[in-house]
């Protein structure tokens, strides 16, 4: 019998989509397109922002890029390149590995977010440059929910107090998942706005 106690998931746990190798060798080939395409993902990024850029990436590049494996890492690589490289204008290989580190830290998460802004599991807004010291993210856990605003540095401390929350978020619309998501969120408000001026 699964277990189903909160926090132990067990075998009750759904299952997150697996590219296997020879497809994702495929995939991981199709992000040489976007540095191609005149009208494609990376002008859009310079032209309209980061929220434009990955709604028109391929669903399963982002997929692709969330997967803990070594093609996952491959294509997480290449897109954050070809993130900071589009927004600053300067090469990726000039930053240093504790600045691509960071930024990292905050465009891994919105790969995940905005699968599940496809998913219609949650809604989030993202900021025109989240390489910016200031970026802020908007992020509704469900219709009825409100709206939360985040700093990169907040993300992070999501992703890293419940990354496996929002990913049976993002990916299954998972109610415990929700409900633990919203929580952390509301908290996050609550402290906020006790803080002095």
């Amino acid at each position: 019998m699964p277990d189903t106690a909160p926090g132990n998931r067990g075998r009750d746990r759904q299952k997150i989509p697996r590219i296997e190798a020879k497809e994702a060798e495929l995939i991981y080939a199709r992000c040489d397109r976007l540095e191609e395409s005149a009208g494609g993902p990376l002008a859009i990024l310079q032209t309209t922002g980061f929220g434009k850029f990955l709604s028109q990436l391929e669903e399963q590049i982002l997929q692709l890029a969330v997967q803990p494996d070594s093609w996952g890492e491959r294509t997480r690589a290449r897109l954050i390149s070809e993130i900071l490289t589009g927004l600053t204008r300067v090469p990726a290989s000039s930053w240093s590995v504790e600045e691509i580190g960071q930024v990292s830290n905050v465009l891994i998460p919105c790969f995940l977010l905005e699968l599940g802004r496809r998913n219609q599991h949650v809604q989030v807004e993202f900021p025109r440059d989240p390489c910016q010291p200031d970026a802020r993210f908007a992020m509704k856990t469900g219709l009825t929910h409100p709206t939360h605003t985040l700093t990169k540095r907040q993300l992070v401390h999501l992703v890293t107090e419940a990354g496996e929350e929002l990913v049976g978020l993002c990916y299954f619309g998972d109610q415990r998942s929700r409900a633990t998501i919203e929580t952390r969120l509301a908290f996050k408000d609550e402290a906020i706005d006790q803080e002095p001026n």
